[in-house]
Order: structure tokens, then C-alpha cells, then sequence
């Protein structure tokens, strides 16, 4: 986890086509998505099922989630998703290659680990993570992991989230100007 700059590595020219010369398998992915619904009530639920405190709860319903999809120098595919909770001061993001390495940060008492990796030939871009809280803070200790598959769908980019617990889904749209994700 990073501090992102605010020159994008890669992203897509106005025609949809990479500055880089990203895998042509890979370029219907490519871009700035910004979530526009989720299902609320069952996210919620979900929260609640697993001991998340109201606070925490409320903050995380009102986060409107991102990812940032392109290709590095190396030619590695890269997914970025905004951090929750920092939108106010500064956008903060993660990074994850795929197939790579997992990433760890630890905010408030929790741990999340998260990979990605392509499933399914390249049609399903699927984000693992492991949350974890030590207790204390907010509670007793506990572990969720949650499997995040994302598949384009009619245009959008849909995640359904699955934490073992049951199951939510939100809907991401391709900005217009990807080359401004980060301004």
C-alpha cells in the first residue's frame, strides 16, 4: 500500500487504446471504475452478522468504491482499489498485481491481506482478502475471508462479494476520462 502520484502509470488514451500497449486481452478492463450501487441492505447485514461495530458500519455503506485497472511498465496488470475512509483528506489507494504477491496493510485493529488473480480464462478478475482484528479496539478478535469476483457485465464492472456469511454485489462504470483517475 501506497501513496499514489498523481501522474497515472497507464492508463487508456480517449479511443479506449493503452499509452503502453496492454495485453489485447486484457483492454476491455482497463480503465477508471467508480462503484454507482451496491446492495445496501445485505452488505449491512453481512457487517453486522460478522461483529463490524455501527460506526464502522455507517462508514463503510457511504464509501463509494473505485478501482483503477491498467497495465505497468513491466507489463504486469494492475489493480488498484481506493482505500476506505480517506476520501476527505486524500485519495489513498492499494495496489495489487495480478497474480503477484499479496499485499498487507493494517488500519484501526484490522489486518487485510488481499491477492488477485485471473479465474476463468481471463473473464473473471477475482480479488481474495483476509480481514482480521486482533480485538480490543472495537471487540473480540476474528478472521473473515472474502472472495471478490469481478466479471464486465453490459458495460459495468459487477463484484459480487462473498464472505462465507452470504453474499453482496456492487456495479462499477468506466469513467470517461481514465486519464484523470487520480487529479
Amino acid at each position: 500500500f501506497f501513496f499514489l502520484s498523481t501522474r497515472p502509470v497507464n492508463m487508456l488514451d480517449e479511443n479506449g487504446s493503452s499509452y503502453q500497449g496492454a495485453h489485447a486481452e486484457h483492454a476491455e478492463w482497463l480503465g477508471h471504475w467508480v462503484q454507482t450501487r451496491f446492495d445496501e441492505e445485505v452488505f449491512d447485514r453481512l457487517l453486522t452478522a460478522q461483529g463490524v461495530p455501527f460506526p464502522l458500519r455507517h462508514l463503510m455503506k457511504t464509501f463509494v468504491g473505485e478501482r483503477v485497472v491498467s497495465v505497468d511498465e513491466d507489463g504486469n496488470v494492475v489493480v488498484m482499489s481506493k482505500k476506505i475512509g480517506f476520501d476527505l483528506i486524500k485519495k489513498m489507494w492499494s495496489k495489487l498485481i495480478v497474480g503477484g504477491e499479496p499485499s498487507k496493510m493494517e488500519v484501526l485493529g484490522y489486518c487485510v491481506e488481499a491477492s488477485v488473480a485471473w479465474e476463468e480464462g481471463g473473464a473473471m478478475l477475482v480479488i481474495s482478502t483476509v480481514t482480521s482484528s486482533k480485538g480490543g479496539l472495537f471487540g473480540s478478535a476474528w478472521s473473515v475471508t472474502t472472495r471478490a469476483e469481478h466479471h464486465l457485465v453490459d458495460g459495468e464492472l459487477v463484484c459480487s462479494a462473498d464472505s462465507g456469511d452470504g453474499a453482496y454485489r456492487a456495479w462499477f462504470t468506466r469513467q470517461p476520462e481514465p486519464h484523470r483517475a487520480f487529479g
